[in-house]
């Protein structure tokens, strides 16, 4: 791990600060450098004021525009710490002699352990430095994004020099062999497993689920307002409210039952193996940040997906959301950013993404997921929220795959959903 001639110590508050400060200055540099060029690109192509380009305008020139800004958004801030600390070390943390590695192996950081250790980060900045107080006083010099990602960050030490005998006279040479790196080898076990194991499910359970998941919403929203037509039910009324509750629950709870049947009576297999466990505590932990960043992506996806699709409707999400649940701020969130966010992830990430994740590649699986759970959202009704969806779906189905569990996509998925509900409910238009 160490160079020739050097060993690794526990590293200093003060060196790791300067670190810090270092990255921190070329994250900045990097956004706002993105950020002033897509702005300049978009204000290039787009005449006025305008937000949303016309068919006839710079399409090729506002998208460059809104992927730079997409990535100036999401790359410094997150990609780039998770970057660098995948390969050992940030530039800062580089350029000081510092290295993070794995707090049992010694080992460089696998991808998911990059990423939880981003989100401690995050936490750690987002509770004015707490996180990183431990650092100044444990044994092991460690914080928050340490304990999260099971890591230690080391310092380079060159070994003392002194006078050695060789072939041909005397050279200066390292006057002790290296120690060891300090490592903790009751530090968590964070290893990964290469390939997942085939589901005993198979496509004939999967695609039964998936085929009857649009018609039992049409029919559960047909019956819905016939009801409602029927018993002269007004919108926003109590009424309305109980039948907007009876028809999500008919929709997820046909899903979620069909489910159970073929995964647990038909395939004798236990309902945990759908990701119904408790995962290692730092996925929990990490559910919120990630949620916060897959609504920034999820965010600019959909500008992206409005200029692809400038003819498409896109308010029949946030019409539906303020007609259904009469801009009660409660039921809307108790619909929309608990009952599914449990049931969709359940369905397409611990059902459907499982069952393709032990047939093909990794990244695959999460394509071809991510896809499937972005048809559903978007489908006939609002295409343009098919790239928006898809982004997330894509961190869905990674972040289920290194957790094991359905609970951390939960979390993330909650995240997504109360943003989006406050702010649609918080502007008078859709």
């Amino acid at each position: 791990m160490a160079p020739p001639g050097a060993e690794l110590h526990l590293a200093g508050f003060g060196r790791r600060l300067s670190a810090f400060a270092l990255d921190g200055v070329l994250i900045a540099v990097i956004a706002v450098a993105g950020l002033t060029v897509g702005a300049i690109l978009i204000r290039a192509a787009i005449p006025g004021t305008a937000s949303i380009p016309t068919a006839d305008q710079n399409l090729p020139l506002v998208l460059l525009g809104q992927l730079i800004d997409l990535l100036s958004l999401i790359a410094p801030p997150f990609v780039y710490p998770a970057i660098g600390w995948h390969s050992g070390a940030t530039p800062g943390m580089r350029t000081l002699g510092l290295r993070v590695v794995d707090a049992r192996s010694g080992d460089r950081l696998s991808w998911g352990q990059s990423l939880l250790r981003t989100t401690g980060w995050w936490w750690s900045l987002l509770t004015l430095g707490a996180g990183f107080v431990p650092i100044l006083a444990g044994r092991w010099r460690r914080g928050l994004p340490d304990w999260m990602a099971s890591s230690l960050v080391l310092a380079i030490q060159p070994l003392p020099l002194t006078w050695i005998a060789g072939p041909y006279g005397w050279v200066m040479g390292p006057a002790r062999p290296a120690q060891p790196a300090p490592l903790i080898p009751t530090a968590r076990d964070t290893t990964e497993a290469e390939e997942a194991t085939r589901t005993s499910w198979t496509w004939t359970d999967v695609v039964p689920v998936l085929v009857t998941f649009f018609p039992i919403m049409f029919g559960a929203n047909w019956l819905a307002e016939a009801t409602a037509q029927g018993l002269r039910i007004n919108a926003g009324s109590g009424g309305a409210l109980v039948l907007s509750y009876a028809d999500e629950i008919a929709v997820y709870g046909a899903s979620l039952l069909l489910i159970v049947l073929l995964v647990r009576w038909r395939r004798h297999t236990p309902v945990t193996t759908l990701g119904l466990r408790l995962p290692a505590w730092p996925w929990l932990v990490a559910g919120v940040p990630l949620g916060f960043a897959a609504y920034v992506l999820e965010d600019v996806g959909g500008v992206i997906g409005r200029i692809v699709l400038p003819t498409a409707n896109a308010t029949n999400q946030c019409v539906g959301i303020r007609g259904e649940f009469g801009g009660s701020v409660v039921l809307t969130l108790l619909a929309v950013a608990v009952i599914a966010p449990v049931s969709e992830e359940i369905i397409f990430r611990g059902f459907v993404f499982r069952w393709l994740q032990g047939r093909m590649p990794l990244w695959g699986a999460v394509l071809v997921s991510a896809a499937i759970f972005s048809a559903a959202h978007a489908g006939w009704a609002e295409p343009s929220l098919f790239l928006p969806v898809f982004l997330g779906g894509v961190l869905l189905a990674y972040v289920y795959a290194k957790s094991r569990s359905v609970w951390p996509g939960v979390i993330i998925h909650m995240a997504i959903n109360i943003v989006g509900v406050i702010l649609i409910l918080a502007y008078s238009g859709c």
